[in-house]
């Protein structure tokens, strides 16, 4: 999708990101009218569900999303009317390598400056000590009503906060939406309108303005609508699409992202009487060719590199990214490419020909050759026993190679070198799988593949 720039902002060309119909909110304490201590105009950004994203892949052109263009877009409005919100699900999950990403997530949006994020499914998630540290080792102002300790409900986070503009008093809370089946160990989804009603009642005393970061489906928000008239606005992400303007539900408006933070949500909000209303709003998708690239962001994703080079033999052991099924016996192993070639030549150089041959070359240009989300599809076997480990232990693993597409080689091969020397011609089964289109959008998937069509590249590269 095409942008186009202006002096302070990018503004979308198309029509589904145009600027939304005015709605008018009302403070919840009210203020003069004309004091020059509350702001005129505040720009409101929201980003959510960035599951651990920190920049696009660079598998394709395209891609959308990451810190570096997300930190440009932000920082071009002016500090002192910005207010930078996330409406949760940060994390990709608990393993050692997810928790990482987190990490560098978390600091890339402190350095931002968000002045409140919320808890959302995937935070829920977590077992109780993980989340825990995960939060101690942050230095963001996290928010949740409703994720609390499952043994005595305590919260787990500020259940609230204030966000001052001048004198104008921002409440901001949070909730999200579990089953309690699907909340770590120690971990508590408390129903979001139970949980709200006190705090609301709270922030009605203490705000000029409420804000319910909700990562919960778009009919719990217009519940929390109907159930708080106080709420001014309600900006969430637990939603099949990002929105393209704000819609009005009750007295409140709703505005959601989605998509690992691909889009961006700013709505502009402007002073009239005693009260604010929205401008304009728009969701912004963050092309990352297409935006200039924050220089504190980059040098955060290189030391992201540096640290997966560092610890890339424990992420290797730890990852688990089984992207073909297991081995049916122990004695089942990757052998790599170069065993197959004597019996099959013709299809070894339909290989050679083919960019599958230059994978793992693609992932040093980009210095992503550390990465085990990129591993896994680059290499034979990132992550599974006698796979890749790195380019140092295992180079004979490097590229997608027969086995990244028909499986361990090895049983295979000793089978039929035994049917050979016995001169049977009588084989067991082979062990090898045919491939499939399955086979090929593990990889070849919507995020990395757009345009993939089997039927159209499988001919490339038939043996």
């Amino acid at each position: 999708m095409a942008l186009q720039f202006s002096t302070n902002k990018i503004v979308l060309a198309a029509s589904s990101f145009v600027l939304a119909g005015l709605l008018a909110i009302a403070f919840t304490g009210g203020c003069k009218s004309g004091s020059a201590a509350y702001p005129d105009r505040l720009t409101f950004f929201l980003t959510g569900d960035s599951r651990g994203y920190l920049e696009p892949c660079g598998c394709r052109r395209d891609q959308a999303g990451g810190l570096p263009g997300r930190a440009t877009l932000m920082r071009a409005a002016p500090a002192a009317n910005r207010v930078i919100l996330d409406a949760g699900n940060l994390t990709p999950g608990g393993r050692p390598y997810e928790q990482m990403k987190t990490h560098y997530l978390m600091d890339g949006m402190s350095k931002i400056g968000y002045d409140a994020v919320n808890l959302g499914k995937t935070e829920a998630g977590l077992d109780l000590n993980t989340l825990r540290q995960m939060i101690a080792q942050s230095h963001l102002p996290f928010v949740s009503a409703n994720v609390v300790a499952k043994r005595d409900g305590a919260p787990i986070v500020e259940t609230s906060r204030i966000v001052t503009r001048g004198r104008l008093r921002i409440g901001v809370t949070g909730v999200t939406a579990l089953d309690p089946i699907d909340c770590g160990p120690g971990v508590d989804v408390k129903p979001p309108l139970e949980a709200l009603s006190n705090v609301i009642n709270t922030l009605k005393g203490t705000s000029d303005y409420i804000v319910v970061l909700a990562f919960v489906d778009e009919s719990t928000q217009r519940q929390i609508a109907a159930h708080f008239p106080e709420v001014n606005c309600i900006l969430g992400g637990d939603v099949p699409q990002s929105s393209n303007t704000t819609q009005d539900a009750n007295r409140a408006f709703l505005f959601n992202v989605t998509d690992r933070g691909k889009v961006m949500g700013e709505i502009d909000l402007k002073r009239k009487g005693n009260g604010y209303y929205a401008e304009s709003s728009r969701g912004i998708k963050i092309m990352g060719d297409q935006v200039a690239k924050d220089a504190a962001m980059l040098a955060l994703i290189a030391r992201y590199k540096d640290e997966l080079r560092d610890r890339r033999y424990e992420l290797a052991s730890a990852e688990g990214m089984e992207r073909i099924s297991g081995a049916a016996s122990t004695a089942d192993e990757f052998v790599g490419g170069t065993a197959c070639i004597s019996c099959h030549q013709d299809a070894h150089k339909v290989y050679e020909a083919s960019g599958h041959a230059h994978a793992y070359t693609t992932l040093v240009k980009k210095n992503s050759q550390y990465d085990p989300e990129c591993l896994s599809c680059h290499t034979v076997g990132y992550g599974l026993y006698s796979g890749f480990v790195d380019a140092q232990r295992t180079p004979q693993f490097e590229n997608v190679q027969c086995e990244s597409c028909h499986g361990r080689g090895k049983e295979h091969i000793n089978t039929m070198q035994a049917a050979a020397a016995s001169g049977s011609k009588v084989h067991k089964p082979s062990t090898l799988r045919p491939v499939t289109p399955a086979t090929c959008i593990r990889c070849h998937d919507q995020e990395n593949s757009e345009n993939f069509h089997y039927a159209t590249f499988w001919p490339k590269i038939a043996h």
